[in-house]
């Protein structure tokens, strides 16, 4: 009997298959030909993922600027008006001295035929003038800072305390989802702030500076249009850089807000996390 021998004289070892295979086997069917046209057809459901379009809140719409004294009464109306009237009397005041200082400057320069006592009688009237100035600044700056500061106090108060009434009326279940971090506190103080500063700070300075500009343009026509002409060319690079500088704030307030929000959401976590142990 004849051995069958694999490559180099020995013979590979018996390997079992992995299926038992019957001796007898029986092909496969094979598909008919013939179609069963009885039969009704199976629909295929065929799954669509929709996309759901998240909806877009649009922003809030901007508040104008008289809702910005919607918590003012007739007291603070009445500072703000004086406040404005010293503002701009502030404002107006420094082109004023200006315009007396070029003439001093004119009178030390210039020689004038006049004899040393009248120069000296001119040149005492105008320090004099600039004196008075001086203290109408002094007078007029108090009255400004000072009325826009107790404003800005009196309508923040009524604002915090129309807030606690709000929260106070919410429900138990506004503050298991909403009022359970520092978000909202820390963003309505930010806002309250903000608020102050703009009444106590900002409308006073923009009065002030309103000032200046339209008298400094009466003083500098008024003296030489020429030389205003070309000062008044610069106008738009200055509004510009003014405009550029602002976008740049507005930013750095809207980071330096989130940093509070989540810088207060993380403490009240903390504490939280403490009174369970």
């Amino acid at each position: 009997m004849m051995i069958n021998r694999g490559l180099f004289g020995w013979s590979p070892p018996h390997i079992q298959p992995l299926t038992p295979v019957s001796e007898v086997s029986e092909p496969p069917e094979s598909p008919s030909p013939y179609l069963d046209t009885s039969a009704e057809a199976i629909p295929v459901e065929v799954e669509e993922e929709m996309e759901e379009t998240e909806e877009i809140e649009p922003p809030p719409a901007a508040v104008p600027f008289s809702r910005l004294f919607a918590c003012a009464d007739r007291f603070d109306w009445v500072l703000m008006v004086v406040g404005s009237l010293a503002a701009a009397a502030h404002g107006t005041a420094l082109v004023v001295y200006l315009h007396y200082f070029a003439k001093i400057v004119n009178l030390l320069v210039h020689d004038h035929k006049d004899t040393r006592a009248a120069l000296f009688d001119e040149f005492s009237e105008l320090t004099m003038t600039i004196v008075y100035i001086a203290v109408g600044v002094f007078a007029f700056g108090w009255i400004e800072v000072s009325c826009w500061i107790l404003t800005g106090e009196r309508q923040t108060a009524v604002i915090r305390t129309k807030y606690v009434e709000v929260l106070l009326n919410q429900d138990m279940s506004f503050f298991d989802t909403y009022g359970n971090n520092g978000d909202i506190v820390s963003q309505v103080l930010s806002d309250v702030l903000l608020i102050q500063s703009a009444l106590s700070e900002k409308v006073g300075n923009y009065i002030h500076n309103m000032a200046t500009f339209f008298s400094g343009l009466v003083i500098g026509f008024y003296n030489c249009w020429q030389i205003a002409l070309i000062t008044l060319a610069t106008g738009p690079f200055i509004v510009a850089a003014g405009g550029i500088s602002n976008i740049f704030l507005h930013r750095l307030a809207e980071n330096i807000q989130d940093a509070y929000a989540e810088a207060a959401s993380i403490a009240e976590q903390d504490v939280e996390v403490k009174r369970y142990f």
